[in-house]
C-alpha cells in the first residue's frame, strides 16, 4: 500500500508503476498545477485591480475588455507552473515540451482561419447567422492586447493538456489513451460554462470540445510539436472573438469584435448563446476534417496512436 501511495504521489519522478497507476499519477499532477495555476493567477489578478484602485473582492471590476483580457493574461501564471513543474519533477526542458519547428505555429493559425471560414460561411448560407459590417466598439488597441492575451491562454491550455499531460502520458500508456485522457483534462474548465446553456446545446458542446481537442493532439503527435496546436488554439480564439465579434466558449466577444456577426435566434445550427462552439456545423466541420486526416494517412496514424 505505501508502494502505491508514493507511486500516486505527482511530486517524484517514479515511472516503475503500471500504467493505471502512472495514468492516475499524471491525472493527479493536472489537477496539482491546474487548481496551483488558478489560486496563484486569482491572487495575481486581485492584486494587481486593487493596486488600480479597484475592489475586485467587492465586485469592483474593469469594464468587460479590461476584465477579459486580465483573465486571458492570468494563463502565463499555468504557464509557468506546468513549466516548472515539467523541469523540476520530469526533468523535461521547454524545449521538450514544445518541441522543433515554431514556425508551425503559423500553419496552426492559418488552419484555424480557413476552419472559422467555412463554419461561418455555412452559418451565413443558411441564415442562421447574418453579417452586420464593422463593429462599433472595436478599438485598435485593445483588439492589439486581446491578441498577446489570446496567445498567452491559448499557450496555457495547450502547454498543461498537451506538452505536459499527454507528452508525459505518451510512451506509457498507448498513445489513444494518452490523447483521449489529455482530451477530457482540455474539456474539464470548460464544463461549467457549458453545462449553463440549454440542454440542447450541451451535448453538441461537449462533442465537439472533444473533436476539437482530437484535433489539436493528432497535430502535435504528426508534426512533432507543440507549436501547431498553440496557433490553431489562439488562432480560433482570437478570430472568433476579437476578428468576428462571436463569443468564444460563452464569453462576450461580441462586445468588441472588429466585425460584427450577428445571431438573430439560437439554433443548433449557430449555437445559441455559447456560440458556434455548440454548433452542429462546427461538429459536421471538423469530423470531415478528422475523418480525412485519420483515412488520407491512415498507416501513419494507425501507427501514431498504437
Amino acid at each position: 500500500m505505501k508502494t502505491i501511495i508514493l507511486n500516486l504521489l505527482p511530486f517524484n519522478n517514479r515511472k516503475e508503476m503500471s500504467a493505471l497507476e502512472y495514468s492516475i499519477k499524471k491525472i493527479l499532477a493536472f489537477l496539482l498545477i491546474y487548481f496551483t495555476s488558478a489560486v496563484l493567477g486569482e491572487a495575481v489578478i486581485i492584486g494587481l485591480l486593487t493596486g488600480m484602485g479597484y475592489d475586485p473582492m467587492h465586485g469592483d471590476m474593469p469594464g468587460n475588455e479590461a476584465s477579459l483580457l486580465f483573465s486571458l493574461l492570468g494563463f502565463a501564471i499555468f504557464i509557468l507552473v506546468t513549466l516548472l513543474y515539467c523541469k523540476i519533477v520530469e526533468k523535461r526542458s521547454t524545449k521538450e515540451v514544445f518541441g522543433k519547428r515554431p514556425l508551425d505555429y503559423l500553419t496552426g493559425s492559418l488552419i484555424a482561419v480557413g476552419l472559422l471560414a467555412v463554419i461561418a460561411g455555412l452559418n451565413l448560407m443558411t441564415g442562421s447567422m447574418t453579417f452586420e459590417g464593422l463593429g462599433t466598439n472595436a478599438k485598435l488597441p485593445m483588439l492589439l492586447l486581446l491578441l498577446v492575451g489570446y496567445a498567452i491562454q491559448s499557450a496555457g491550455e495547450e502547454v498543461m493538456c498537451r506538452g505536459f499531460l499527454m507528452g508525459a502520458l505518451k510512451g506509457k500508456v498507448p498513445t489513444w489513451l494518452a490523447v483521449l485522457i489529455s482530451s477530457t483534462a482540455f474539456a474539464f474548465p470548460h464544463l461549467p460554462s457549458i453545462m449553463e446553456m440549454e440542454s440542447k446545446y450541451i451535448v453538441v458542446a461537449i462533442l465537439n470540445l472533444y473533436l476539437v481537442a482530437i484535433l489539436f493532439s493528432l497535430l502535435v503527435l504528426r508534426r512533432g510539436n507543440l507549436w501547431i496546436a498553440c496557433g490553431l488554439h489562439f488562432a480560433w480564439n482570437y478570430v472568433l472573438g476579437g476578428i468576428m465579434g462571436l463569443t468564444v466558449s460563452g464569453g462576450d466577444g461580441a462586445a468588441f469584435g472588429l466585425f460584427l456577426f450577428k445571431v438573430e435566434k439560437g439554433t443548433l445550427l449557430n449555437g445559441g448563446a455559447y456560440g458556434i462552439e455548440a454548433s452542429v456545423i462546427t461538429t459536421v466541420v471538423l469530423g470531415m476534417v478528422l475523418a480525412k486526416m485519420l483515412l488520407m494517412k491512415q498507416k501513419k496514424t494507425s501507427e501514431i496512436l498504437a
